[in-house]
Formats: C-alpha cells, sequence, structure tokens
C-alpha cells in the first residue's frame, strides 16, 4: 500500500473524534471517504497529512513510518493535500502564486513543471489575474496545480466540488481522473456528492461518529443498510 494508518484515535478534551480508524491506498487507486457531517473525515485528514497529531495509531507512507512527521516533510515523501476552502494569495497574481509553489523548496521548479500542472488541473486563467478574483473553479484549479508540480505519489482532496455548479463537478471528474492515469498517483477523495465518489472511486470507506463503518465498492457500500441509517436516515445528520 501506498498510504496506509492504522489504529488512528484523536480526542478533543472529552469529545472522541476518531477511534481505532485503519484505512489503506493502492497505487495509482481512487479512494474515496465519505460520511455524515462531523463524522471524522477532514481531521482523519488532517492527521494523515501531518497538520494534527493523532493521540493513538500509526502512519505509513511508501513503507516508511511517518507517524511523527511534520506536514513538511510528508509533502517532500510526495504527499500532497488541498482543503475544502480554496484559499489563494490575497495580493498575488496568478503568475506570482505559481512563482512561489515553483521555489517552496529546492530544487526549485522551471516552466516544464508548471506548464505540466496546469495542463492536468486544467487551469488556464490569465498569469495576470490577481488570484484571489478567480471563481471557485479556477481557485481550485490553481491550488491543485500548485501541488501537483511536485509529482506528488498521494493525492488528498478534501471536498474539491464544495461550491461548485453540475458541470464544474463534472470537469472536477475528468480532472481526478486524468491525474490518475497519467501520473499514476493515488487519490483520496472526501466528498459529500455521493455521485462523483460512486463514479471514480474504486473503493470507499464511511465514517460515522468518528467510526469506520463500512468499506468496499461504492455501489454496494451506499445501499448498506448501516450506512444508509448512518448517513441519510439519522436525525440531525446530512450529507
Amino acid at each position: 500500500m501506498v498510504l496506509s494508518c492504522v489504529g488512528i484515535g484523536k480526542h478533543f478534551g472529552g469529545f472522541v473524534v476518531l477511534h481505532e480508524v485503519a484505512l489503506a491506498i493502492g497505487r495509482a487507486e481512487i479512494l474515496g471517504v465519505a460520511g455524515p457531517n462531523g463524522a471524522g473525515k477532514t481531521t482523519l485528514f488532517d492527521i494523515l497529512s501531518g497538520h494534527v497529531r493523532q493521540d493513538a495509531g500509526r502512519v505509513e507512507l511508501n513503507g516508511r513510518d511517518i507517524t511523527n512527521a511534520p506536514a513538511y516533510a510528508r509533502a517532500r515523501l510526495g504527499l500532497a493535500r488541498t482543503f475544502q476552502s480554496p484559499l489563494v494569495p490575497s495580493s498575488l497574481t496568478v503568475r506570482e502564486t505559481l512563482a512561489a509553489a515553483c521555489s517552496a523548496w529546492s530544487p526549485k521548479l522551471g516552466t516544464t513543471e508548471v506548464g505540466k500542472a496546469r495542463s492536468l488541473a486544467r487551469f488556464e486563467a490569465d498569469d495576470r489575474r490577481v488570484s484571489a478574483e478567480l471563481d471557485t473553479l479556477d481557485r481550485r484549479k490553481l491550488l491543485l496545480a500548485c501541488v501537483l508540480m511536485r509529482g506528488p505519489t498521494v493525492l488528498m482532496l478534501d471536498e474539491p466540488c464544495s461550491g461548485l455548479m453540475q458541470e464544474e463537478i463534472d470537469e472536477i471528474d475528468q480532472i481526478i481522473r486524468d491525474i490518475r492515469d497519467e501520473t499514476q498517483a493515488s487519490v483520496i477523495v472526501v466528498e459529500h456528492r455521493l455521485e462523483l465518489l460512486t463514479a471514480i472511486a474504486e473503493r470507499v470507506a464511511v465514517l460515522d461518529e468518528g467510526r469506520k463503518i463500512a468499506e468496499g465498492p461504492p455501489a454496494e457500500v451506499f445501499d448498506d443498510p448501516v450506512v444508509r441509517a448512518a448517513y441519510f436516515e439519522a436525525p440531525g445528520k446530512a450529507a
């Protein structure tokens, strides 16, 4: 497995966010992570990417124990991650934002890597545009291009379709497929749009109240009575 975790636990005060969660993704696989609001999906992403320290459990990347590695070290080892909110530099142009990503660490990247990343992300905005003035889709594409420059082996996307219209979601669908097919990167997608996960993911894992309650092919998992009860039927839970 390219990225895996076992026994992941996390609590904030007396509130248990994750309890003994295990997850693994193979080479060039697209794995979906679903669950109702508050299930612990983003906290799991935060732990896997090194932005939050787990209270229990182990994380491995390409067979290497990265349990205690900081986020920047994980990035250098090939793990890239985007966030729910597509926040970009408020005053930098597109050109300046891409240049900053090129020089984030050694070796500095050049126009070849930028061009490939922009093409993969289907990012065609004018370099002179102020990044913060881009629409939601283009801001997501810009951030995706920035992380793709380094050729990650694992790409983690946290709600990449949030705030998008249906035709834009269809484009994100194709971008994710293209990234996997052209780079052989493994892609983990947290998403509330179950139709997207059903379309692109080989497997999905469902969390509920911090526990993994199901894992398998999307069609089977989303038809599981336990998943349906947790995801659709419990009072106060929303997709």
